[in-house]
């Protein structure tokens, strides 16, 4: 197991910080994908450590409320009441040019600091998010293997 995390504590991301939009557009696509765009995520959770994210929000039809899935392959589903409103996504930041994406962002802070605003800038501006994970709907805990599969920071998703 890497041990580089065991320290860490989880940056939570905000709407407007360095980075944000980057996860939530690359989290969020086979949502948009599978649903035709028919739902929004409403983000509960954007957490960082490092080169990891965990997103975790509830899916909202545009404008609020319950998304309708008729005609998705998740409607027997969610008619049987089998399905439950959310979604998470586990991604991984790959491929900056100095291999640095680690680099001064296991630490905490206030992300609205400039210095850590420009550190994580920096981390964030080489290379792309890849999503390793996603769940759409889990009746459970879909995520609960997350950290073992990936060696993820168990800190990442909250225990």
């Amino acid at each position: 197991m890497n041990t580089s995390f065991a320290q860490a504590a989880p940056q939570a991301m905000q709407p407007g910080d360095p980075g944000y939009e980057v996860i939530l557009n690359a989290a969020t696509a086979p949502l948009r994908e599978a649903l035709d765009g028919r739902v929004e995520l409403e983000v509960e959770r954007m957490d960082r450590i490092g080169a990891w994210a965990f997103v975790l929000g509830s899916m909202r039809a545009p404008g609020g409320g319950r998304p309708d899935l008729a005609g998705t392959r998740f409607a027997e589903a969610a008619e049987q009441g089998a399905m439950s409103d959310v979604y998470v996504a586990l991604l991984k930041h790959e491929g900056a040019a100095d291999g640095s994406v680690d680099a001064g962002d296991s630490r905490t802070g206030d992300a609205h600091d400039p210095t850590v605003a420009e550190e994580s800038s920096a981390v964030l501006s080489d290379g792309h998010w890849t999503l390793l994970e996603h769940a759409i709907g889990p009746g459970d805990v879909a995520w609960l293997d997350w950290p073992q599969r990936h060696a993820a920071p168990r800190a990442l998703f909250g225990f």
